[in-house]
């Protein structure tokens, strides 16, 4: 009779509800995601599915105003899943930007990477990040503080400071984007491929250009550097990105499945199992996918710890190494 009460306590212990039964199964799976009708909730469509009918977990994508209101959830473990960038999730978890601080977050898998840089019109006679000295440059987004964190790292290292172009603030991205085809900025950073990106290009005279990063030597190893999350991206020929031709230079950040540490082990390992049997046909689903693979899972520059489940996998994966678990040591010790 004891061992039976220990085994209830056990169970109702855990934030994410797990089953009696011994295999150590959550009955649910609910996975936070941006509003209906954004990537990040077509794709956490799509993992709630696949989990239902592989896992047999009922799952559910749980669309919110934005990644603010479910990260916390998932810190807390009332949550299970959800998506979030490299340098977001880092924040959250440092508490910066005046964010509170969410320790208990861990990253399950670097799902795919968002080629993300700087646009301006076709028609500007500007190629190269570096032209940008003493012009006028969207380089914060009050919408999405942590984004700023990309657009600076992106301008320190064309060798840019802020004395350098005339700064200017939007509310969100599709303001950089106005600013730049209305004329009241020459470059504002975004997202490469997106819907409001492709119709920029499409309706201003001249078409739109992402600046190329080339010519910056030694730009990837500065922004690994830094340890944000934050990289280059060299597009490629099937990418078919408006505005950036193949061989562009860009920056990119790293889109994380993260989950809480409250997670157990057996079910963060069963996700990313699931996910890596199930890659190609993923890809054949969600084209941003390409921009990832089960290889890029784990990597060294990683903002926040990863899952101790993760861990596991990926040790039997043999791609868990010294300087990575480093990494995790120095992460979960509050350093960056």
């Amino acid at each position: 009779m004891t061992n039976f009460f220990k085994k209830i306590t056990v169970c109702f212990g855990l934030t994410l509800l797990i089953s009696c039964g011994g295999n150590n199964q959550t009955n649910s799976i609910t996975i936070g995601t941006n509003p209906a009708g954004t990537f990040y909730y077509v794709v956490g469509t799509g993992l709630s599915k696949l989990f239902n009918e592989k896992l047999q977990i009922k799952s559910t994508a749980q669309p919110a105003s934005g990644s603010a209101v479910y990260v916390p959830l998932i810190n807390n473990g009332e949550m299970s899943l959800g998506f979030s960038t490299s340098i977001e999730s880092g924040s959250y978890y440092m508490g910066q930007l005046d964010l509170t601080e969410q320790p208990n977050l861990r990253v399950l898998m670097k799902f795919w990477v968002m080629p993300y840089g700087y646009m301006v019109r076709g028609d500007s006679g500007l190629q190269y990040l570096t032209d940008l000295n003493d012009k006028s440059v969207v380089d914060k987004q009050s919408a999405n503080l942590t984004l700023s964190i990309a657009n600076k790292l992106m301008l320190e290292g064309a060798g840019l400071s802020e004395k350098d172009y005339r700064s200017i603030t939007v509310g969100g991205l599709p303001q950089g984007i106005t600013a730049v085809t209305d004329g009241l900025a020459d470059a504002a950073p975004i997202a490469l491929g997106q819907g409001n990106v492709r119709k920029a290009h499409a309706t201003t005279p001249g078409g739109i250009r992402f600046l190329d990063m080339s010519n910056i030597e030694n730009i990837q190893e500065f922004y690994a550097n830094q340890k944000k999350g934050f990289n280059t991206y060299i597009v490629k020929d099937d990418d078919q990105l408006p505005g950036a031709d193949k061989g562009l230079v860009t920056g990119s950040v790293d889109i994380y499945l993260i989950a809480s540490s409250h997670l157990s082990d057996d079910v963060a390992e069963n996700i990313i199992s699931t996910i890596e049997d199930n890659w190609e046909m993923l890809e054949s689903q969600f084209a941003a996918l390409k921009r990832g693979s089960p290889g890029m899972f784990v990597d060294i520059n990683n903002t926040i710890p990863y899952h101790q489940g993760a861990i596991n996998y990926y040790k039997k994966k043999n791609r868990w190494n010294p300087d990575q678990e480093k990494r995790n040591q120095l992460l979960l010790s509050g350093e960056n």
